[in-house]
């Protein structure tokens, strides 16, 4: 059988012979998939169905789907809220509960087995940036109570959710997507706040994204978590006691691909201790990614020994997935997940505080035909 511990992502709307070629010869444990891969519902199911039919293993399909912000189906259910959304009205835990299960209804009926949300991050006073509005709460027990409705709603629908950005993020510096962000916490302040959600949620969702945040009072330098065997191993592991999978985030964000080539990174995230590795762009480094791999495996025991831990944490995530999908109901139409996406809007609407919106023209996006940035990809 073929291993893999890959989480990659594809160019566009409909495979390249390329990418064809890629998954029937080199198939990764997942694809990730962003706007860019989503135009109308038709097409995204099609291409879904052609990425697991011509796969030599059909991979895990996965998406940030949070609402607000990050929404890849915003065009396809408008309306979706944002997490923070769920404490300025009445109702949130029901609320959170029920838009976990909108979306997991949703992501049911495309095929795409895993959410990679909520964001459990605990908010600071103002949120950094690359987060805004995209956090439960300021404190440890709202965003456990609102993230994990919202979870038990996505596995209620038959979809896997996966917390972020481990070990916690809410406090960083700045936008990891574009440089180092450095969380000033000890281990005893973050076991009171940023640690909770991961002790109370991560067993249930049996997956966790680890972050490319900076540790310094932790870990005793400022290198990423993804890169830290100090964070995503001894912190996560040994202290959490956490078995589950860990999903680095996209390696290809600024914070880690500057320090060093792909094959690079990729080894030293996986001996850090991440199990399934993303790289979001450039499916055209994948083939040589896990040669690379391939030989560091069969020519270093230590390699060769994390890899094997790796994959079977993979395996039995796969299995943790298929059985969330077994226990929920048939997927539903199309239709009746618009129709549930619109009931929830509605009643989501109502609870909400009034307050008058006012763009100033200054804000205002001036030409909508502007090449989309690559933080609209990431975010």
């Amino acid at each position: 059988m073929h291993r893999d511990i890959l989480g990659i992502g594809l160019a566009g709307k409909s495979l390249s012979d390329l990418e064809r070629r890629i998954l029937r010869e080199c198939s990764p444990f997942a694809i990730v998939l962003f706007g860019r891969n989503i135009g109308t519902a038709s097409q995204l199911r099609d291409l879904i169905a052609e990425v697991k039919s011509v796969s030599a293993r059909p991979p895990l399909m996965m998406v940030d789907e949070e609402g607000g912000r990050v929404d890849r189906l915003r065009h396809l259910i408008p309306g979706l809220p944002s997490a923070e959304g769920f404490g300025e009205g009445d109702k949130p835990r029901e609320l959170a509960e029920w838009h976990g299960r909108v979306i997991g209804m949703a992501l049911r009926w495309f095929d795409i087995e895993v959410d990679l949300a909520p964001v459990v991050d605990i908010r600071a006073d103002v949120a950094p940036k690359g987060l805004e509005r995209r956090i439960f709460g300021s404190d440890p027990e709202t965003v456990v109570d609102l993230a994990g409705a919202f979870l038990r709603g996505l596995h209620g629908a038959g979809t896997a959710g996966v917390p972020k950005h481990f070990p916690g993020i809410g406090l960083g510096s700045a936008d990891s997507h574009y440089g180092t962000t450095i969380i000033d916490l000890s281990l005893d302040e973050m076991l009171q706040r940023d640690l909770v959600p991961y002790q109370r949620l991560g067993e249930e969702a049996g997956a966790v994204m680890v972050s490319h945040g900076s540790y310094p009072k932790i870990a005793g330098d400022e290198t990423p978590a993804t890169l830290s065997s100090k964070i995503a191993h001894d912190l996560l592991r040994d202290v959490l006691h956490f078995d589950g999978l860990a999903i680095s985030d996209d390696m290809e964000m600024h914070a880690v691909s500057d320090l060093g080539s792909y094959e690079s990174i990729t080894e030293r995230a996986l001996m850090a201790g991440n199990d399934c590795v993303l790289f979001c762009s450039h499916i055209e480094r994948v083939p040589d990614l896990q040669s690379h791999l391939e030989r560091r495996v069969d020519d270093d025991a230590k390699v060769g020994a994390r890899f094997g831990e790796a994959f079977a944490r993979c395996e039995r995530y796969r299995s943790h997935v298929e059985r969330l999908r077994n226990d929920a109901p048939a997927p539903a139409s199309f239709g009746d997940v618009l129709d549930e996406a619109a009931r929830f809007v509605e009643e989501f609407e109502k609870t909400r505080p009034h307050r008058e919106v006012i763009v100033p023209e200054v804000d205002r996006r001036k030409n909508d035909r502007q090449p989309r940035t690559g933080r609209e990809e990431w975010t």
